[in-house]
């Protein structure tokens, strides 16, 4: 009964690896895409808010003066209209980061009268330019207020245009941002298949249940189970942002158990974490993150000597301090490292902890020592 069990089980989980490599195909392709659209993404013209500026009041400058450009027949005609637009230009930048803000902040009273008051400023200083410099000739007694009236006009439509296109920018920059954080975080998923827990590691487990169940079929189970939750956690918290630290831990539990039914009689193996679940359940994690650190040491810490893996978690207040303390391997039983899982781990951290953990590893010719101390965010203060 349990050979055709095995058997079953194995011919699941070979499917369940097919899967598994047509995901890394397409995630591959999907790489590739990011990589191409991040870098039409990031191009240095687009990001550099002075020439974006520049491009803005050039723009400006040409449309405003437009209908001016048969009397500008001169250098010194042509300074007297910049000069003019600049003006302009000062006027509407000085509503955009002085007066703006209040409408923001929903004080609609001060930014209506602050908006009359600077707008009648700035038209009544335009009007003494124009008048007395810019084109004296063209002004008579009787037209003083309605040359005031146009230039209260220009100031308002030149300022809710410049407004707008600074809003514009403003929402395309945001947008090109998340899309940014999007096309890093679908990266980062691609990336971390790979620091997801070897398939290989299912294959081994399956063989250890095998054995199991012909020498001691009563702990058959109980081992099954554990198995089974490994494989529904990373398949139902991979792609969530934060997940209880309780799931968590209980996930990098039932790893080391099954860990420890591999290799438990050649390896030292201490686990030590708080056991109460409200305590762990006060606090959200970044799924799957600390069980690559867990992993790697038991892949790289082989010995014919003193084998051992310790890991220790310590929630602290609102930390989070992880710590792993494994033997080195021998020569020749060392594995080749690609360093994909740490250098994933650290740009993960990066982006979901940035400023807010700290990540040290060392080593001596007996032990690889791992320290990782990150903020956890809490269920109730969030």
């Amino acid at each position: 009964m349990f050979v055709n069990f095995y058997c079953r089980i194995i011919k699941i989980n070979r499917d369940l690896i097919h899967q598994h490599n047509g995901l890394i195909l397409y995630n591959r392709l999907h790489y590739i895409f990011v990589k191409d659209t991040d870098m039409l993404l990031n191009r240095k013209w687009q990001n550099n808010i002075y020439l974006q500026e520049i491009i803005i009041f050039i723009a400006m400058f040409i449309l405003t003066m437009l209908h001016e450009w048969i009397w500008i027949d001169s250098v010194l005609n042509f300074f007297k209209g910049l000069a003019f637009f600049i003006l302009l230009y000062m006027q509407a930048q000085a509503h955009r980061f002085f007066i703006f803000p209040f409408f923001l902040k929903k004080d609609f009273v001060s930014y209506t009268l602050l908006t009359f008051l600077t707008t009648f400023a700035g038209a009544f200083l335009l009007f003494e330019i124009d008048y007395r410099w810019v084109q004296p000739g063209l002004y008579q007694e009787d037209s003083v207020a309605a040359e005031l009236i146009y230039h209260f006009v220009i100031c308002i439509i030149s300022t809710y245009t410049i407004m707008s296109l600074f809003l514009m920018r403003q929402y395309m920059t945001e947008l090109q941002r998340r899309n940014q954080d999007q096309l890093l975080l679908s990266e980062m998923n691609m990336k971390f298949l790979h620091a997801q827990l070897n398939p290989h590691f299912f294959f081994n487990m399956l063989n250890n249940l095998y054995g199991v169940s012909l020498a001691d079929p009563a702990r058959t189970p109980g081992l099954i189970i554990k198995l089974s939750d490994l494989m529904r956690y990373q398949i139902e918290n991979a792609n969530k942002f934060t997940v209880s630290l309780y799931d968590e831990v209980s996930f990098i539990r039932n790893y080391i158990d099954l860990e420890r039914e591999r290799i438990g009689k050649r390896c030292d193996i201490r686990f030590e974490y708080p056991e109460s679940k409200n305590f762990l359940e006060q606090y959200q994690v970044a799924p799957l993150l600390l069980i690559v650190l867990v992993e790697n040491a038991f892949k790289h810490s082989i010995t014919n000597g003193s084998w051992f893996v310790h890991v220790f978690i310590v929630p602290k207040h609102d930390q989070l301090e992880i710590n792993i303390h494994n033997s080195m391997p021998d020569e020749n039983l060392k594995r080749k490292s690609t360093g994909i899982g740490l250098n994933n781990i650290r740009q993960r951290l990066e982006f979901l902890y940035k400023g807010e953990y700290l990540f040290l590893t060392s080593q001596d010719k007996q032990a690889h020592q791992t320290t990782l101390i990150l903020r956890l965010k809490n269920n109730i203060n969030g």
